[in-house]
């Protein structure tokens, strides 16, 4: 399966830099899949409605909230109200894009895995059924509105350090940027392991002993979120991606 690179057994430095291709990877292997090609549309389409109502909810209403928490002082401070405005607005939308596509699209999750695995030529898995797939669909939207919990969990919470110790806004932005990144290999990770019949443990165990693997990965599709136009393909991208990590974290015998 060439779209599935081998990974050594064992992690090392340069498993930043393995992570970071899993979602080039996948990119070429979409636009090689017709069928991959019209899941990806319908993702994006979905994606950029959901940008839109998120941008222009920021817009309308994130300055007013951080006047009430804290009202912008006069004279030569005043640009650490500004900064903070900034780092805080960069921070949601970050969030935001991160999750809200997600809740929408968790039910298609399964058919990009299986569009995937079909494409590189992965065993199959064992047959749902209707109802099968019904409860998978459901269990989809359940796993990733929990984890959208702890991330959001987290997130406050860097906020909060945000907004009571402003001098230091990047560092904690820094700081939530790298806990989306590992939430999102968690996340996109997930749906393969799960049409295997595995659990979240096994991604658990990904994240703690191939962490490298994990935030390269991770800050690649963050970064996707900041490329205009590709940030709307980015949960089909990130899906197809993770299935493409699984693979080949099966073969390397990380996973089992």
């Amino acid at each position: 399966m060439e779209d599935t690179p081998e990974l050594p057994r064992d992690s090392g430095p340069l498993d930043p830099l393995r992570g970071a291709a899993f979602p080039l990877r996948a990119a070429h292997l979409v636009f090689r899949d017709p069928r991959l090609r019209r899941l990806a549309a319908l993702c994006a389409a979905v994606t950029l409605l959901i940008f839109a109502l998120w941008g222009w909810a920021l817009w309308s209403w994130l300055p007013a909230l951080l006047e009430r928490l804290w009202p912008h002082p006069e004279g030569a401070v005043g640009w650490l109200w500004q900064l903070t405005l900034v780092v805080s607005g960069a921070l949601a939308w970050l969030v935001g894009a991160a999750t809200l596509p997600l809740l929408a699209l968790a039910p298609l999750e399964d058919l990009l895995v299986e569009a995937t695995e079909s494409a590189v030529g992965a065993p199959p898995a064992p047959p749902a059924g209707i109802a099968g797939a019904a409860r998978q669909a459901v269990s989809a939207v359940g796993r990733t509105a929990a984890r959208v919990l702890l991330l959001l969990v987290g997130q406050a919470l860097l906020l909060a350090l945000q907004l009571l110790v402003p001098v230091v806004a990047p560092m904690w932005a820094a700081a939530g940027v790298g806990w989306t990144a590992l939430f999102a290999c968690a996340e996109y990770l997930d749906p393969a392991v799960a049409r295997r019949g595995g659990s979240f443990a096994e991604v658990r165990r990904v994240l703690a002993r191939r962490t490298g693997l994990a935030l390269g990965f991770g800050l690649s599709i963050t970064v996707l979120l900041w490329v205009p136009l590709l940030n709307l393909f980015l949960v089909p991208l990130a899906v197809v991606a993770g299935t493409l990590l699984h693979r080949s974290l099966v073969s390397a015998g990380t996973l089992p």
